[in-house]
């Protein structure tokens, strides 16, 4: 595959089978089909809305609009849609910034197709030949991507935490990196995709970090997550990543966004405006109106 293979495997959907729903007057998420049959059943607080369904307006603020919520995910569970919850939320957001509408749990963000948001560190030691890259190896028992190469942190964004003390924590679970080091990790802009998955939607932006790291330095695990850490060229790296199926999915993306940065990847490469464009997909489908 190429590298600009990777990214389509991350962009890959169709907006004519998502339907969408609504707190107020915002989408709030988008559900493919096997979702939206459920709703046309049994829609509970989500009352059919025109092509979608909208929580009752009589719902109150975040908490309120969450517990309700809740009472869905039941549902998705019960009809095995959603596996199962991950006891941890996720803020339900128009877009980053965007006033805090609900919060749903971390198991159901993908089934209900809300905007997801987390953070990647590229982890790095300078030698004079270029960047050398710390990669993580994910556990066996991960239910997502497990045995696939990782960068060196990453996790999503949960609610009620800022950004820089999520990477805080994840730093110290995933690499036992102290909290003062992990606070110079360096803010590297966001990439963005749209994919659809069995589960449902992903709407994922990907906060990326650099964190310049020494070279006597040596990453640990406290978390279970990760079975085993090595340190490798970036170069070297890119190439695995374009020529095996080693790496998690959306970790190419950070991958790739790296090596353009760091002009491992330059304008010579035929791909190079589609690799530079596709990092930073719309998270938002149009809207295809179907009569309710």
């Amino acid at each position: 595959m190429s590298l600009l293979d990777r990214i389509r495997a991350c962009t890959a959907h169709d907006p004519a089978r998502l339907r969408p729903w609504r707190i107020g007057g915002t989408v709030a998420g988008w559900v493919t089909p096997p979702v939206a049959d459920l709703l046309d059943r049994r829609p509970g607080p989500l009352r059919p809305d025109g092509g979608g369904w909208r929580l009752d307006e009589r719902l109150a603020g975040p908490e309120a609009r969450s517990a309700a919520l809740e009472e869905v995910i039941d549902r998705l569970i019960e009809a095995g849609l959603v596996r199962k919850r991950r006891d941890e939320r996720y803020p339900v957001l128009a877009e980053w910034g965007a006033p805090l509408q609900a919060t749903v749990d971390r198991g159901a963000a993908v089934a209900l197709g809300i905007k997801s948001f987390g953070i990647h560190l590229n982890g790095m030691v300078e030698a004079a030949d270029g960047p050398l890259l710390w990669v993580a190896k994910r556990a066996a028992d991960r239910a997502l991507a497990p045995g696939k190469l990782d960068n060196l942190v990453a996790g999503g964004q949960p609610a009620g935490l800022s950004l820089v003390e999520n990477l805080v924590k994840e730093c110290a679970e995933e690499a036992a990196i102290p909290a003062g080091l992990a606070r110079q990790a360096v803010p590297a802009g966001a990439i963005t995709y749209m994919m659809d998955t069995a589960e449902g939607l992903r709407r994922d932006t990907l906060f990326v970090y650099d964190l310049a790291l020494t070279p006597d330095f040596t990453p640990r695990n406290t978390d279970g997550e990760v079975e085993s850490f090595a340190r490798r060229p970036l170069a070297a790296v890119l190439d695995q990543l374009r020529d095996t199926e080693d790496f998690k999915f959306n970790v190419a993306l950070v991958i790739i966004d790296l090596a353009i940065r760091r002009g491992v990847v330059g304008p010579e490469e035929p791909d190079y405006l589609a690799l530079c464009r596709g990092l930073r997909e719309p998270t938002d489908p149009p809207f295809h109106h179907r009569a309710g």
